[in-house]
């Protein structure tokens, strides 16, 4: 099934076929000779580049490259704080949306192969980052020497793995049940899962990350409404009209960020729209993709990037942090130069540590993926 509307349109190739099992034809406008859609994979490298170039610079001024907060680039982060991660749930709710889970006795089997692909790296990868930002002092970040709770409460930006797996979890389980097949039944979870975002501060369930998983929920869910219900508009009309929601959307919060517009669905009354807490923080993390998909907009570079997403998503702050001691070694303390630098290398080096490790059987086990078959570089990586 493909993003498009027509439900028969592209194929993902044969791990992202729909649960009925027919061979779809491909369709040029969406799909590949190998079976990818392209549309999907490029708004997958856009959710990479996205990550990538906020973790270059950092959340704050004391982090990444150490921007000004009256800079053009923190200006940047802060306008891509409501899309970052917001896509990524979405784009994961969407893929498992063409293969859902439809039998309770399988459920064993599909929670246990969501494990190997975000539990055991999240086991390997938390204390690995721990344990060098504990070691090098090249980092922004100084850490005691605490893995237990590393694990429990989880390190950026491994905490988006447990907060999957526990979505995973949940959804699932109700589709396997067949509570999730009618659209009244689909309306009701989401509205709730929007209710609890805008009225509790989730991420105070910090423990496994489960609060965080409360706050993304909703993205998930459309991600899977999107496909479930053929929420991808066919007319043109709707297309334009939906674009113009979009774009007044982002007029809103663009000017909630330059202080021109009051809050409302958060807990001020003034500053920011919340990117998670607030009507139009999750209705920009939901148009955005629902737009994007709906035009077929597409991308052969990006998506070539987004075929990695995982890995990327896996190794980038170790690209990142690599590549920032060798530019401390070398003198270079330009920030546009770093930005630049460091941004390419963070995808650059993961797309290549990804393709090295897939080599060897425990390089794929670290990467999530089965140990005992090589994985193609075209192959899924979300």
């Amino acid at each position: 099934m493909s993003p498009s509307p027509a439900p028969t349109g592209a194929t993902t190739g044969a791990a992202e076929r729909p649960a009925t099992g027919r061979h779809h034809r491909v369709d040029r406008r969406t799909g590949s000779g190998d079976g990818r859609n392209i549309p999907v994979d490029t708004l997958r490298g856009v959710a990479c580049l996205f990550l990538v170039t906020f973790h270059v610079i950092g959340h704050t001024a004391t982090e990444g490259i150490q921007v000004a907060d009256d800079s053009a680039l923190r200006y940047y982060t802060d306008s891509v704080d409501y899309l970052r991660m917001p896509l990524f749930t979405l784009l994961s709710g969407l893929v498992y949306a063409w293969r859902p889970l439809g039998d309770v006795h399988g459920y064993g089997t599909f929670m246990a192969k969501k494990a190997r692909r975000l539990l055991v790296p999240y086991i390997v990868f938390v204390p690995a980052i721990g344990i060098t930002q504990t070691v090098l002092d090249s980092t922004n970040t100084s850490r005691e020497f605490e893995p237990l709770t590393w694990l429990l409460y989880s390190l950026s930006p491994y905490w988006f793995l447990l907060t999957t797996f526990w979505i995973f979890a949940v959804v699932a389980l109700l589709d396997s049940l067949g509570l999730l097949s009618s659209r009244v039944n689909f309306a009701v979870l989401f509205l709730a899962s929007v209710a609890v975002v805008l009225f509790t501060t989730t991420e105070s369930f910090r423990v496994l990350q489960l609060g965080q998983a409360l706050t993304l929920a909703p993205f998930f869910l459309a991600g899977v409404g999107m496909v479930r219900f053929s929420l991808f508009p066919s007319r043109t009309g709707v297309k334009v009209a939906l674009t113009a929601v979009l774009l007044a959307v982002i007029v809103a919060v663009q000017l909630s960020l330059n202080g021109l517009f009051s809050n409302f669905g958060a807990f001020s009354d003034s500053g920011p729209v919340d990117s998670r807490h607030s009507v139009l923080g999750i209705a920009l993390g939901v148009l955005f993709p629902l737009v994007f998909l709906s035009w077929n907009l597409s991308s052969r570079a990006l998506a070539w990037i987004g075929r990695y997403s995982s890995g990327i998503f896996l190794l980038h702050s170790f690209a990142i942090g690599g590549s920032r001691v060798i530019l401390g070694a070398l003198g270079v303390e330009s920030q546009p130069v770093e930005f630049v630098v460091l941004s390419i290398a963070g995808v650059g080096l993961s797309i290549l540590g990804v393709v090295l490790l897939r080599k060897v059987a425990v390089g794929r086990l670290v990467l999530g993926e089965n140990m005992t078959k090589k994985t193609p570089t075209t192959a899924k990586t979300a």
